[in-house]
Formats: C-alpha cells, sequence, structure tokens
C-alpha cells in the first residue's frame, strides 16, 4: 500500500478521513484533543483543519452527579428525562385498563372451567387458552419501541430501563441551546 498526502480540501466529513487514514501521510489525531485531523504536506506539519467530535453527555450521568456538570447540561438533561417519564407514563396509564380486563377474562375462563362438570370443559379449556393468548399479546404489544422483549414460556416480559440507550446523550457542543 502506497502512503501519500491527501489534498485538505478532499476531506469534510468523519468518513471521508476514516476512508483515507491507512493511506495518506498527513492525517492523524491532534494529540491534545484527539480530533481527527488533516495536516500540511510539509515537514513542520502544522494543522490544516481538524473534525471536532459530537461532543455529548449521557442523560442519567448528568442527573445523578449535576454538580460536574453545566446548568444549561443539567437543564437539558432534566427536560429529556421528564419527557421520557411523561411517554413512559402516558403508555402505562393507557395499558393498565387493558391487561387488567385481559387477566380478569383469564380469570374469568378459569373459574368457568373449574365450576363445570368434567365432560363440558373441553371447549372450555379453548376459552383458557384464548383468553390466555389475548393476554400475552397484549403484553407483547405493550413493549415499548426500543426495549428488550423477554419470553418466559407462554408470557412475555420486558426490561425496561430508566431510559432508552439511543435517547441518552445530550449535546455539549449545543450547550444552552440543547433543546431535549
Amino acid at each position: 500500500m502506497t502512503q501519500r498526502p491527501v489534498k485538505a480540501d478532499k476531506v469534510k466529513t468523519l468518513a471521508d478521513w476514516v476512508s483515507r487514514w491507512p493511506k495518506a501521510t498527513n492525517i492523524g489525531f491532534d494529540p491534545e484533543t484527539r480530533e481527527p485531523t488533516i495536516y500540511s504536506d510539509t515537514k513542520e506539519r502544522t494543522k490544516v483543519s481538524s473534525i471536532p467530535w459530537k461532543r455529548e453527555a449521557d442523560t442519567l450521568t448528568v442527573l445523578s452527579q449535576p454538580s460536574r456538570f453545566s446548568a444549561q447540561a443539567v437543564d437539558a438533561a432534566t427536560r429529556r428525562f421528564g419527557k421520557i417519564q411523561e411517554t413512559r407514563d402516558q403508555m402505562r396509564r393507557t395499558g393498565e385498563e387493558q391487561l387488567r380486563v385481559a387477566e380478569s377474562a383469564v380469570l374469568d375462563a378459569w373459574r368457568t372451567y373449574r365450576a363445570a362438570p368434567p365432560a363440558e370443559r373441553g371447549p372450555l379449556r379453548r376459552e383458557i387458552l384464548t383468553a390466555e393468548e389475548t393476554l400475552a399479546e397484549l403484553e407483547a404489544a405493550q413493549v415499548p419501541t426500543g426495549r428488550v422483549g423477554i419470553e418466559y414460556g407462554n408470557m412475555t416480559g420486558a426490561y425496561v430501563p430508566p431510559m432508552p440507550y439511543a435517547r441518552r446523550g445530550i449535546s455539549m457542543v449545543a450547550g444552552a441551546s440543547a433543546s431535549e
């Protein structure tokens, strides 16, 4: 593989930088900021341009250690976490009643089955299975998007982290203008 310098105007994005990384002699990491950097093709190796890292903080880290972060970061984290909690609470309220009705249907089907004479239990068993299947489908449908669904035999559960991982980052570059 031949190494040769790359023209700075050809490297605009991190993807451009990465694609040229193994071949170009004048790109590297800035020793202070560790940002991907394009240097001049001279012996002095002066910095021509760099690609700033997207700087983020984890929402839960900011909220658990607010004294280590700026007031703007704490405010952005609080707003973001509040929105997630609000959405989760609304989903929980909506789904609770549906689950309660489905659970009651399962219990009623079992009561009817146990109260029936043995000769009449065949069709009633089918009603139990239908009610249990409906309950399992409702539980599975209420697993929030991006969360981990877990199967326990014929039951469904979910691990619901305090906040979805994809929504935990808050921009530290934007600072006060961070909207979430």
